[in-house]
C-alpha cells in the first residue's frame, strides 16, 4: 500500500512538470538572469531535504518558499538562519509568521556578505577591493480558501511582496512578488499534500546599462505521509536562465518522544548535476526538536569547491492548534498527548 501511494505521488509530481519549461525557461538561457540571491534556500529543514519543500512549507520560513503555507503555521513561528559559503559568503535570514488557522501573515529579512572581490581595471591592474551586498524584504499574506467555499482546512492561498537591494559595485533595487496554492487529498488513507508556486515575479534589475530578468521559477511539488516515522516530498521545477530540475526529500524521526524529536534529512536537487565536478547535487542533515524549539543542521556539498553549511533555529509560540493533526504536533506537549495517546506523535506536516 506505501509503495502503491509512493508511486502516485512521484508521478503525479514528475507529470506536474511537462509544461513548466517554456521560452526562456531552459538551459539555453543560462546565466541571463540577474538577482541570483532570491534563489537561496531558507532554513536548514529544507535544504537537508533538497529543497524540495513547495508542499511541505508551514512555519515561519513559508512566506519564502510558498506563501500559501503560512495559512497552516502554528499561531506564531520565528525562524533564523545562518549559513557559512565558499570564499567567506555568508548568509543570514530571519522570517516569522502569525496565524489564527483561517488567515495568516508573515515576513522575512534576508542578507547575503559576498565577501572581499578583488578589482582590476581592463589592463589587468589592481584597484583595491569591493564588496558585494545583498539585501531582500518579504511580507505575505495567505487565506484558507473556506471564506469562498472550500472545505475547510483543505485548500490556501497566498500572496507574497518583495524588495531586493543589490550592490556589486553600482546599487540597484526591484520589487518582486510571489504566489501559491497548496491542497490536501488522501492516498490509501495517508494524506497527500500538493502545491503550486510561482516565484520572484516582476521586472529586471539594472545594475549596469542592461536590466536583467529576475529568476522567476515556478514549481508543482506534494509531500505524502507514508507512516508515523516517514515523511517524503518532491517538486519540478522550471527556473527562468536553466533547465527544468527535479528535488525529492525525505524526513525519518528515528527517535520521539512527548518532549524531544531526532530527525534525520537526505535530499536530492538536480539543478546543479553537470555544473561543477565532483560530489554535487545531494544534501543531508538532522534536526533536534525540543518541546517548543527546534534546531536545524544541513550539509550542501558544491563538488570540488567545498561543503556548505546551514544552521536554522525555529521558536513556536502560543497555541499549536490552529492546524489540527498538523506540523506544530512535533513542538507541542498537550497536542502531541491529545493527538497521539501519550506522546506518540508523528512527525507529520498536517
Amino acid at each position: 500500500m506505501i509503495m502503491k501511494a509512493a508511486s502516485s505521488f512521484l508521478i503525479f509530481v514528475l507529470s506536474a512538470g511537462i509544461n513548466l519549461a517554456a521560452g526562456d525557461f531552459n538551459a539555453g538561457a543560462k546565466g541571463t538572469t540577474g538577482a541570483a540571491f532570491l534563489t537561496m534556500g531558507m532554513g536548514a529543514r529544507a535544504l537537508g531535504m533538497g529543497e524540495a519543500y513547495s508542499a511541505v512549507a508551514a512555519d515561519a520560513s513559508a512566506v519564502s518558499w510558498n506563501p500559501a503555507g503560512l495559512v497552516r503555521a502554528p499561531e506564531i513561528s520565528v525562524m533564523f538562519m545562518h549559513a557559512n559559503y565558499l570564499a567567506g559568503i555568508s548568509f543570514d535570514y530571519l522570517s516569522f509568521a502569525r496565524s489564527n488557522g483561517s488567515s495568516a501573515f508573515g515576513g522575512a529579512v534576508a542578507y547575503l556578505n559576498g565577501g572581499e572581490v578583488e578589482r582590476t581595471d581592463e589592463a589587468g591592474n589592481n584597484r583595491g577591493t569591493y564588496q558585494p551586498r545583498d539585501y531582500a524584504a518579504t511580507i505575505g499574506y495567505a487565506l484558507d480558501l473556506e471564506v469562498f467555499g472550500a472545505d475547510s482546512r483543505k485548500y490556501g492561498a497566498g500572496v507574497a511582496g518583495k524588495y531586493l537591494s543589490s550592490k556589486i559595485v553600482e546599487k540597484a533595487g526591484v520589487f518582486a512578488f510571489d504566489a501559491g496554492l497548496t491542497a490536501r487529498t488522501s492516498v490509501d488513507d495517508m494524506t497527500l499534500r500538493l502545491a503550486f508556486v510561482a516565484q520572484n515575479l516582476g521586472g529586471g534589475i539594472k545594475l549596469d546599462k542592461k536590466a536583467d530578468p529576475l529568476p522567476t521559477t515556478l514549481k508543482a511539488g506534494g509531500a505524502l505521509q507514508l507512516d508515523k516515522n516517514w515523511l517524503i516530498s518532491a517538486d519540478v521545477a522550471a527556473p527562468r536562465g536553466n533547465s527544468p530540475y527535479i528535488c525529492a526529500g525525505v524526513e525519518h524521526a528515528a527517535y520521539r518522544d512527548v518532549n524531544i524529536r531526532v530527525l534525520l534529512r537526505f535530499g536530492v536537487n538536480t539543478l546543479t548535476l553537470g555544473d561543477i565536478s565532483g560530489i554535487t547535487a545531494v544534501s543531508g542533515g538532522f534536526g533536534l526538536v525540543i518541546k517548543n524549539a527546534a534546531v536545524d543542521y544541513a550539509a550542501v556539498p558544491f563538488g570540488d569547491l567545498g561543503l556548505t553549511h546551514r544552521l536554522s533555529l525555529t521558536m513556536r509560540f502560543g497555541n499549536a492548534g490552529n492546524d489540527p493533526g498538523g506540523r506544530v504536533k512535533r513542538y507541542g506537549e498537550k497536542s502531541a498527548k491529545k493527538n497521539s495517546g501519550g506522546g506518540k506523535a508523528p512527525i507529520s506536516i498536517w
